[in-house]
C-alpha cells in the first residue's frame, strides 16, 4: 500500500538513505574561484606572453641572380634590441637539398630590419627560406 509522506518527512529520508545535505551544496564554490582567478591569469599570461615571439621573420622575395648565388629579401622583427640575434639561411636546390648556408648577424640597438643577403651555393638553388632566428 503506498502511502503520501508530506515534504518534511520525504527530506528527512532523503538525507538518512543518501546523506544529502544543504551545507554542502556550496562547499565547492570556494576552490572554483580560486581555479578560475589562478586559470585565467595564467591563460592570459600566456597568450600574450606566447603571441609576441622573441624574433619574428618574413621571407619577402628571394631571386637566383646566378648558378652561384641566391639572393634574399627579408623583414626582422625583434623585441629586445639590446643584443644581437642570429639567422640562419639556407638555398635549396630543386631536391629539397641543402647547396648553400650562411649566418646573418642582425646588430643590436634597433627592433625592425629589412635585409638583403647573398647566399653563395655549390650548385644550381631554386629556393631560399629562413630556417632558424636567434
Amino acid at each position: 500500500m503506498l502511502t503520501c509522506m508530506d515534504e518534511t518527512a520525504s527530506g528527512d529520508y532523503l538525507h538518512q538513505r543518501y546523506g544529502n545535505s544543504q551545507r554542502k551544496g556550496r562547499a565547492w564554490l570556494i576552490p572554483a574561484i580560486i581555479f578560475l582567478v589562478v586559470g585565467g591569469g595564467w591563460l592570459i599570461w600566456s597568450a600574450n606572453h606566447f603571441s609576441k615571439p622573441e624574433v619574428s621573420t618574413d621571407l619577402i622575395s628571394f631571386s637566383v641572380a646566378n648558378p652561384r648565388q641566391v639572393s634574399l629579401r627579408y623583414f626582422i622583427n625583434v623585441r629586445t634590441a639590446s643584443r644581437s640575434h642570429q639567422c640562419i639561411l639556407t638555398a635549396s636546390d630543386y631536391q629539397a637539398n641543402i647547396v648553400g648556408q650562411i649566418t646573418d648577424t642582425i646588430p643590436k640597438g634597433g627592433h625592425n630590419y629589412t635585409r638583403r643577403v647573398v647566399i653563395p651555393t655549390r650548385t644550381a638553388a631554386v629556393s631560399a627560406t629562413i630556417e632558424h632566428c636567434s
